[in-house]
């Protein structure tokens, strides 16, 4: 009995400190069967980008996000084929709008607060997801014909895992908006 007190005391403040020390995770969610296609644990800097080909231009589009220090989702790159149908056609405040030497154009320096975003997935487009240098996700070949749902959700180690894990439903985000507050 003497053995097992310490091992028990061992997991219940595992499981304490796993249920308080807070988590944010970046999500990818599929509306049509309310599926997690993609969830990480992100910090501050963390970078990700969603491409598409534009219906008109029939070229590559890129839209480039980081995480900032309150763990909002913030547009800070664009890189499209050429300005019309849809697409931008100047910079705003202190961004800068550049041509690329491949013929693309390039608006950076944004800082655009993005709480959500919800993108049409289709396999004519080929949406892709990248996380950082090294994931990426051929969003038209996985889901086919679709809306997504990215945001990032508040969440704890213990939800985290079990989400990972499959062993619980969606119920375990929580979804509230992100508060500046917060870390």
């Amino acid at each position: 009995m003497r053995r097992k007190l310490p091992l028990l005391a061992l997991i219940a403040l595992t499981l304490l400190l796993g249920w308080g020390w807070p988590l944010r995770v970046l999500g990818l969610r599929d509306d049509r069967s309310d599926r997690w296609i993609f969830a990480r644990v992100v910090y501050p800097g963390n970078t990700f980008a969603l491409g598409y080909t534009h219906s008109v231009m029939l070229k590559p589009v890129w839209d480039f996000y980081t995480v900032d220090e309150h763990y909002q989702i913030i547009q800070n790159k664009v890189v499209f084929p050429g300005s019309g149908f849809g697409l931008p056609s100047e910079a705003r405040g202190d961004e800068i709008h550049t041509s690329l030497a491949d013929g693309n154009e390039c608006i950076s320096g944004m800082r655009r607060l993005i709480p959500a975003v919800s993108v049409r997935v289709e396999r004519a487009y080929n949406n892709t997801f990248t996380f950082g240098e090294t994931l990426t996700i051929d969003l038209s070949q996985l889901l086919g014909d679709c809306v997504i749902d990215m945001r990032i959700h508040r969440s704890n180690p213990i939800r985290y895992t079990l989400q990972a894990l499959g062993l619980f439903g969606d119920q375990l985000w929580d979804t509230r908006q992100n508060s500046k507050s917060r870390p």
